[in-house]
C-alpha cells in the first residue's frame, strides 16, 4: 500500500488481487476484536447476551477465500497453467456434449421404456385376462433399470460412464423383444464407437490449440528453448577449440565439420554446413578471420532455422533501395550522356568545328 499509493493499490495492475488481500485481512482483524468482545462478555455475563454473538464467528468463512491465491502460481508454474487452461477451455464443448448426450438418453430411454411398458402390460392382460389391466412386470430387473423414462435414461448413462455393466442392463432385454436388443446394441455402438470417441478428439484439439495460443506459455517455452540452444553451441564451440584460444579459425571449423556430429547437429538447426567458407564468413561479423563464442553463438543463432519474416522483410527493402539506387544511377548516366552529345555537337558546329573542316 505504501509502495504503490492508494489509487494503485486499488486500481492498479494487480487491483483485484490487492483487494482480495485487504478484504481477508479486514475480516481477519474484524473477527479477532468480535472474538476478544466476545470472551470480555462471557466473562462478566454466560447467559444469552454472549450467544448471539458467536454469530459472527462465521465471518471465519472469509479466510476461505485466501485459497483463491493459489490461482496467482498459474503464472510461474506452466505444466499447472497448461492443465487449468486447458480444461477451462473445453467448458463450451463440455456443454454441448452433455446436451448431445441428454438428446441421445431422452431418445433412446423414452423407445425403450415404451417397449417395456407394452410388454408389461401385455404380461398383466394375459394374465389377468382384462384389457384394462395396470402394466406390471415380474422381473425385478426390469423394474430396476426399464421402469420409466428417468430410471431408462439413468440406466443408458451409466451403462457408458462405467457406473453399470451394460450387459446387465442387457440381458432383462432379451426377453422382452427383438427390437429393444437391436436399439439398446445399437446405442452403445453410436456412443461408445461414435460420439465418445469423436467428442474425445474434439476436447483433445481443443486443448492443445489453447495451449498453443496461450502467450505466456509460448514465450516461456521459446525462452527454455533458446536457452538450450545456447547452451549447446557454447558446448560445442568448446569442443571446435581444441587449444583453448576462445578463438575458432577456418581450418578448425572445417576440421570440426568433417565429423558427422556435429555437421549433422547444425544441420538439424537448419544451417547448412555444404560451404564451410561461407559460413565462417557470415559468423566472422568483425572481419578478423577468427570466431570467437559470443560470434559464433550469435551466429549461428540467426542461421537458425527458416527465413524469418523479419528477414525477408529486411530483403525486400534493401532490394527495393537497392533498385531505387540503381535506377538513379541509370538517370544520372542518362543525363551525363545527353550533356555529352550536347557538348559534341556544339564542337562540331562551332569555329573549332568548322576550322577542322576547312
Amino acid at each position: 500500500f505504501i509502495a504503490f499509493g492508494f489509487k494503485g493499490f486499488l486500481f492498479g495492475k494487480d487491483s483485484f488481487w490487492n483487494n482480495l488481500d485487504f478484504l481477508v485481512i479486514a475480516a481477519s482483524v474484524l473477527e479477532i476484536g468480535v472474538e476478544l468482545w466476545d470472551l470480555s462478555l462471557s466473562s462478566s455475563n454466560s447467559g444469552s447476551s454472549a450467544a448471539h454473538l458467536r454469530i459472527m464467528r462465521t465471518m471465519r468463512l472469509v479466510r476461505a477465500l485466501r485459497g483463491i491465491r493459489v490461482i496467482r502460481l498459474l503464472r510461474y508454474v506452466s505444466a499447472l497453467r497448461t492443465l487449468v487452461f486447458s480444461i477451462v477451455s473445453t467448458m463450451g464443448s463440455l456443454m454441448w456434449t452433455l446436451v448431445l448426450l441428454q438428446l441421445l438418453f431422452y431418445s433412446f430411454g423414452v423407445i425403450l421404456t415404451q417397449i417395456v411398458s407394452d410388454h408389461c402390460r401385455f404380461e398383466a392382460i394375459t394374465k389377468r385376462d382384462d384389457s384394462n389391466a395396470i402394466p406390471e412386470c415380474s422381473e425385478e430387473l426390469l423394474v430396476r433399470f426399464w421402469k420409466n423414462v428417468p430410471e431408462s435414461m439413468c440406466t443408458l448413462l451409466l451403462a457408458i460412464s462405467g457406473g453399470l455393466s451394460w450387459d446387465d442392463a442387457f440381458r432383462p432385454l432379451r426377453d422382452v423383444s427383438a427390437l429393444a436388443v437391436v436399439l439398446f446394441i445399437l446405442y452403445i455402438i453410436l456412443t461408445v464407437f461414435a460420439v465418445l470417441n469423436v467428442v474425445t478428439g474434439v476436447f483433445c484439439n481443443t486443448a492443445i490449440e489453447s495451449a498453443q495460443s496461450d502467450k505466456d506459455i509460448a514465450i516461456m517455452k521459446q525462452m527454455r528453448k533458446h536457452d538450450a540452444q545456447v547452451q549447446a553451441l557454447r558446448h560445442i564451440f568448446k569442443e571446435i577449440d581444441h587449444d583453448k584460444s576462445s578463438h575458432v579459425t577456418l581450418g578448425e571449423l572445417q576440421e570440426a565439420l568433417s565429423a558427422k556430429k556435429l555437421s549433422s547437429f547444425l544441420e538439424s538447426m537448419g544451417i547448412s554446413t555444404q560451404d564451410v567458407s561461407t559460413l565462417f564468413m557470415i559468423i566472422d561479423a568483425d572481419r578478423s578471420g577468427m570466431i570467437d563464442l559470443d560470434e559464433f553463438v550469435s551466429g549461428c543463432m540467426q542461421l537458425h532455422g527458416p527465413a524469418k519474416s523479419l528477414q525477408m522483410a529486411q530483403m525486400s527493402h534493401e532490394n527495393r533501395v537497392t533498385r531505387q539506387v540503381i535506377k538513379h544511377l541509370a538517370n544520372s548516366v542518362s543525363a551525363i550522356k545527353k550533356q555529352l552529345q550536347l557538348l559534341s555537337d556544339l564542337i562540331q558546329d562551332g569555329p573549332i568545328g568548322q576550322a577542322c573542316a576547312v
